[in-house]
């Protein structure tokens, strides 16, 4: 075994590979996890869903995110933005946007 560059009799590495275990079994909750599910989607995709993913939530303003790009590539979320229920699309000086009616 090479020489440890520390005089401590304990095995730093053992200790190290405990933690990082533990922290793996440690799962995240509420919004984390949700943020982590969506990390993971995004970091495993394709460049297309990747493109999907980012033009679908950035031009709904943030209500919708879809991976299919077949879908995402025909649609105009501006032009058919939907508010969440009981909200309105308005611009910074509070001008009502276009919006889809709800059913």
């Amino acid at each position: 075994a090479p020489p440890l560059p520390y005089a401590s009799k304990r095995d730093w590495r053992t200790i190290e590979k405990e933690m990082e275990q533990e922290l793996e079994k440690d799962k995240p909750e509420g919004e984390e996890a949700l943020n982590k599910l969506f990390q993971d989607i995004y970091g495993k995709a394709t460049p297309e869903t990747r493109r999907a993913m980012n033009k679908s939530f950035q031009t709904s303003g943030g209500t919708v995110l879809s991976t299919n790009w077949d879908e995402v590539g025909k649609t105009d979320y501006e032009e058919e933005r939907q508010a969440p229920a009981g909200m309105v699309w308005q611009d910074w000086e509070g001008k009502r946007l276009k919006q889809k009616d709800s059913d």
